[in-house]
């Protein structure tokens, strides 16, 4: 699949190289959603597990789905009807979301309080390969694709209290990724001129990132003392917990995983970036 993509983005470069025509600047702007897939599944079974296990419980922690969109996109006629485009852009997914419950430990109450702030964001660059066709006198439909390499930060903060030896701490992680996919979509190009069109449109992005190794840091007090913990060989984890039943969580740990009695099918999480984008802006051609 990666050799693929690669072989297609050298042919696409050198087909522009080879017949350059025209040229037109598109920008637009927009939504971006992703699948989120492990961390999705995590943050709903930390959810349901909270809700199993604690006395009572409020709020929600919050699924990563959507954010801002925005890219630019030179391209090159090749003809009438065929262009090469070459982009790039910027989309951020940030859920700040607060869970606060009550429970038993060992027969002692206790009381927290726990606020997640994930946040995702990608520059994605692109080759996409245009089919253009006139639909009426001033309307265009866009038919475009081709390979997609994106650049990712995932970053998470989970500051903390409870009551259980009055614990007051913040939990971070930071990791930086790459990804190799693919994109499609189409578009409606409105003719203001010929210079100018309106444009709209949908496109379907396609890539993973894994394996997330970063920066994690536990930092806070508790009454058995000052909390200070961190390393730059963390990964980021799925894995089930059983207590009573089953439930996928999330969590960062080192290259071993989650350990316990209670730990199963522990395995690296995946971060999946496809999704649907909408966007809408204008294209200036020469």
């Amino acid at each position: 699949m990666r050799k693929a993509i690669v072989i297609a983005f050298i042919f696409l470069v050198a087909t522009v190289w080879v017949f350059p025509r025209n040229v037109a600047f598109k920008l637009t702007g927009g939504l971006a959603w992703i699948n989120g897939d492990d961390y999705n599944r995590g943050i709903a079974g930390e959810n349901t597990f909270i809700r199993d296990t604690a006395v009572t419980m409020s709020g929600a922690y919050k699924t990563l789905k959507s954010g801002m969109n925005f890219q630019l996109e030179i391209l090159t006629y090749l003809g009438a009807d065929m262009g090469i485009g070459f982009g790039g852009g910027y989309y951020r997914l940030a859920h700040e979301s607060r869970v606060t419950s009550s429970g038993l430990q060992a027969g002692v109450p206790f009381n927290s309080e726990s606020t997640y702030k994930p946040y995702v964001s990608v520059i994605p660059f692109f080759v996409n390969l245009h089919y253009m066709k006139r639909l009426a006198s001033h309307l265009n439909i866009d038919i475009f694709a081709g390979p997609l390499f994106q650049i990712a930060q995932f970053s998470f903060e989970n500051p903390s209290t409870t009551s259980l030896l009055s614990t007051d701490q913040t939990v971070t992680f930071t990791a930086s990724s790459t990804s190799l996919g693919f994109q499609g979509g189409f578009g409606l190009n409105y003719e203001i001129s010929s210079a100018i069109a309106l444009i709209a449109e949908g496109c379907y992005r396609y890539g993973k990132i894994s394996d997330l190794q970063g920066n994690w840091a536990a930092i806070g007090n508790s009454a058995s003392g000052p909390i200070n913990n961190s390393s730059s060989e963390y990964y980021f984890w799925l894995y089930d917990y059983t207590l009573g039943g089953t439930y996928t969580r999330i969590g960062f740990f080192d290259n071993s995983g989650p350990a316990g009695n209670s730990v199963t099918g522990a395995r690296k999480a995946v971060l999946d970036l496809s999704g649907l984008t909408v966007s809408a802006g204008i294209k200036f051609s020469f």
